[in-house]
């Protein structure tokens, strides 16, 4: 029987006796049918997910990665953070611990899926990439061919269904199943099964793939489950002679993502955590939840309430000192004194400080701009002291997140002729999605897409010998509609957790999810809008050979797009005062308009070196500038919701030893190039991100017999904002000049200047000329390598190698908290009998400690998340 691995890529016998039958193009991988090279490791088969033309990555100008099915599974690939083991540059950093878009080169990156761009996945949901056939990332804007995208790249995900197109091969249905289990109560159950079809005495292929997972995580009290359902089916001659390809993706996923809080760098070092509950309980009632009332009146302001100015959420400026300086960052003037709110309740409840010595400090500490700390932020003195971290335990959850993607596609596709094709894509993408935080923030948002693809492909043939021109035109339509709804509050809730403790009930805030009677104990929602849009555009690539030694690939591409987006009054929760807290917006916001861009590359490559393949790339590409929901915010849509990043690559590649050996090394530059300190602050930070990034890449290949197969990478870059803006950022009370509270018989510190703070959110304003000292993007590491072995004996038993080192990097863009290096090894053994394989995976073998960044950028230096620890895995599986 096949194994799992190879099911139905064979190609049944040609019958002689009788008129051949069309050839068609597998999708599964394999590798001009070298026996050397099992698993697809070297990239040798024609792909067109870069430019469109099915070129080898060998002749294609652009730094392309291909991983195959079997490398997926030898290597356990499952989640977004897995594809850094073998790919250079789609390091991501993590969103609350789930991970669903990749980034590629440090931005943003697009997820396709089948050559169709997908909605954006960001944070919503997990993407499960064991579900996958074969991933390829772009890096760089994509081909004029594609229409507008990020400036990062762009992964395409082909999915398991896909070899339904393998399945007219065959002469009977066959089938694979697998079960995993592991650490963290890990079940994850697959199957698939596929096989030949006919309608109306048309021939075809068809095939079915489910995953169901129902798992725990690193992270104590965060499940995971995943139901995951793909049918595919191939029809040739579907309609005159263009063979049919249509299927769908159904995933629900459920999930909670979780941080940790009270990071401090010895938090980081030594796993030292300040311990400590909230002073002033919230939950006014005792019924175990907080109401929007009960946090504004418990923890009431001085002045009107603002944005600037909330019950757990302060303001701060950046301190000068005698000559009117800015301090440096981390040497701000310490400022003795407990604040006022806090020495009034302690006077008030004389037991909650039974030494004296908290009073005795008598008011100070560092002022927000409101003038007034809340009672809120600080700490109890009879809980606060230090313990060891549980980097397991997180500090804060959206504890309950679930998210329906659905995707479908009908393509028609005519490739008979090898100068002549054309194919229409019809495709669609929606997703159903909801998320309910104790921080408090979350909501629903509903998100689909349709688009319809045209491409033409057309070869000259009547040309001079010296010449040939491949040529090819593509345009598409595509809407985009995005819904959705939240209470978003002081986001204050997650450092207010004491994590050595069990979550306790003031940090249980209501949502309106639960209860949106804000006069019954509930939650307000504080947004509500939708988001249509519409892009149109079309676009021409020509493939240009000259001498059969230089390649010419030159095109470019038209975009317009209409958008239109609607904020409904909702209930604003940051204006009026503490004892009488917010309103209702009177009216809509409403915006409308058009606008367009260009989008061009042109590409040079020398062929006259046998195996050695120099070249360059220069592109500008357009792209929407919406936000992580889909969503266009109407500041973006009245400046022009198209903006546009560019490419400049120059690289070598060469096939080496007998196609053996396989190196790629690319230097690279990519920005955006439609931004200046004067645009306005929603297109700057929209999620395309306003940043240039320059590094080299390399990436080696090494097959030198079909029982053996290594690669590895080596990754150098930098990321700076462009242009460099202002903001604010996040801070810990001691950053801002709180002073620990000594006991002055025994020098012991009593009350740490931190837990002045941790009951809510200090936000320091940063000022132009700081921000400029402060140029480099950080978060992800600059220095990144990755080696990965495979090895299988004849005997069926093999094993597999791998390993990681991420440079140390900074939490956030102001290098407040350092992160140490990663180092990674990963180790699995397997074993083959017959149709029947099994395989023990032992990831993180030497338990290394190490962090990642929640992004890296503004305002995020005090959010992380820990890796796993060493971890194991299971896996058994029969092809049938």
């Amino acid at each position: 029987m096949l194994s799992p691995a190879a099911l139905l890529a064979q190609v049944k016998p040609a019958d002689t006796t009788k008129p051949a039958e069309p050839i068609l193009v597998l999708e599964k991988f394999v590798t001009d049918g070298n026996v050397n090279d099992p698993l697809g490791v070297m990239p040798t088969t024609p792909n067109g997910s870069a430019f469109g033309f099915d070129k080898t990555i060998l002749d294609t100008p652009r730094s392309v990665s291909v991983i195959s099915a079997d490398v997926i599974d030898k290597m356990s690939l499952s989640a977004v953070e897995d594809l850094v083991r073998v790919v250079p540059g789609v390091f991501t950093v993590t969103r609350f611990g789930i991970q669903g878009a990749i980034d590629v080169r440090n931005v943003p990156a697009d997820t396709y899926f089948r050559g169709m761009k997908r909605i954006n996945l960001q944070g919503h949901g997990r993407s499960v990439l064991a579900a996958m056939d074969q991933i390829e990332v772009v890096k760089g804007p994509p081909s004029p061919i594609y229409g507008m995208g990020k400036i990062g790249g762009y992964t395409n995900m082909v999915p398991k269904a896909g070899r339904a197109k393998t399945g007219a091969y065959l002469t009977e249905n066959e089938g694979t199943m697998q079960l995993t289990l592991g650490s963290y109560n890990k079940f994850e159950a697959t199957f698939g099964y596929g096989g030949p079809l006919s309608v109306a005495g048309k021939k075809g292929g068809f095939y079915v793939y489910g995953l169901v997972e129902d798992s725990d995580a690193f992270v104590q009290d965060v499940g995971v489950t995943q139901k995951i359902m793909q049918a595919a089916v191939s029809l040739d001659d579907a309609v005159g002679k263009m063979r049919l390809e249509s299927g769908f993706s159904y995933q629900l996923g459920g999930t909670a993502g979780g941080f940790p809080g009270r990071i401090t760098q010895d938090w980081i070092d030594n796993g030292t955590v300040i311990t400590g509950v909230p002073l002033k309980n919230l939950d006014a009632n005792g019924n175990g939840s907080v109401g929007y009332y009960e946090l504004y009146r418990g923890s009431p302001v001085r002045g009107n309430l603002s944005g600037n100015n909330a019950p757990l959420s302060q303001r701060f400026n950046w301190p000068r000192d005698p000559n009117g300086n800015y301090y440096a960052l981390g040497s701000f003037p310490t400022v003795a004194g407990i604040p006022r709110t806090m020495y009034d309740y302690l006077v008030a409840n004389p037991a909650a400080d039974p030494t004296g010595l908290l009073r005795a400090q008598g008011v100070g500490s560092p002022l927000p701009t409101s003038a007034q700390l809340p009672i809120g932020f600080v700490l109890d003195p009879r809980t606060v002291g230090t313990a060891t971290v549980d980097y397991s335990r997180a500090s804060a959850y959206e504890r309950d997140l679930e998210a329906e993607f659905i995707v479908g596609y009908i393509d028609l596709i005519y490739d008979r002729d090898p100068d002549f094709g054309f194919k229409n894509q019809l495709f669609f993408d929606s997703q159903d999605q909801y998320k309910v935080s104790n921080t408090p923030s979350g909501g629903k948002q509903d998100v689909y897409v349709i688009e319809n693809k045209f491409t033409m492909t057309k070869r000259f043939t009547r040309l001079p010998d010296w010449v040939e021109v491949n040529s090819l035109v593509s345009a598409n339509v595509r809407g985009t509609r995005s819904t959705g709804y939240r209470w978003g509050g002081d986001f204050g809730g997650g450092y207010r957790v004491d994590a050595t403790l069990p979550v306790a009930v003031y940090d249980n805030f209501t949502h309106a999810f639960e209860n949106n009677d804000i006069n019954n104990d509930g939650a307000p929602w504080t947004s509500r809008y939708r988001t249509l849009y519409t892009e149109v555009g079309g676009g021409v690539l020509l493939d240009i050979d000259l001498f059969s030694k230089l390649n010419v690939m030159v095109g470019g591409r038209i975009d317009g797009s209409e958008a239109e987006n609607l904020n409904v009054a909702s209930f604003n929760a940051n204006t009026g005062t503490s004892a009488n807290p917010g309103r209702m917006n009177t009216a809509d916001e409403y915006a409308k308009g058009w606008d367009r861009g260009g989008s061009w590359s042109a590409s040079l490559s020398y062929k006259g070196i046998p195996k050695v393949v120099p070249y360059a790339t220069i592109g500008r590409s357009s792209l929407t500038l919406e936000s992580n929901n889909n969503s266009l915010d109407n500041a973006v849509i009245n400046a022009g919701h198209i903006g546009e990043g560019e490419i400049l690559e120059a690289g070598i590649k060469t096939s080496l030893l007998k196609n053996t050996v396989f190196v790629t090394v690319a230097a690279f530059e990519q920005t955006r190039t439609d931004v200046s300190p004067n645009s306005d602050s929603s297109i700057i930070s929209a999620e395309v991100s306003s940043t240039k990034t320059r590094g080299t890449e390399m990436e080696i290949k090494w097959v030198p017999n079909k029982a053996f197969s290594a690669s590895a990478y080596a990754l150098v870059q930098r990321t700076t904002y462009e242009p460099i803006t202002a903001g604010t950022i996040w801070l810990n009370a001691s950053w801002l000049g709180f002073k620990d509270v000594v006991d002055p018989a025994t020098g012991q510190i009593i009350y740490y200047a931190d837990a002045f703070g941790y009951g809510g959110k200090l936000n320091l304003v940063v000022p132009q000329e700081v921000a400029v000292q402060y140029d480099v993007k950080q978060g992800v590491p600059e220095n990144q390598f990755g080696l990965n072995t495979i090895y299988t004996h004849a005997s069926g038993f093999g094993f597999t190698l791998s390993g990681n080192y991420f440079a140390s990097t900074y939490s956030g863009r102001f290098k407040l908290l350092k992160l140490p290096p990663t180092r990674t090894v990963n180790v699995g053994l397997f074993y083959r009998l017959g149709d029947w394989r099994a395989k023990v995976d032992v990831f993180n073998v030497t338990d290394d400690v190490s962090f990642r960044a929640r992004s890296g950028g503004n305002g995020s230096e005090t959010l992380l998340t820990v890796n796993p620890e060493r971890r194991y895995q299971f896996t058994i599986s029969r092809a049938f």
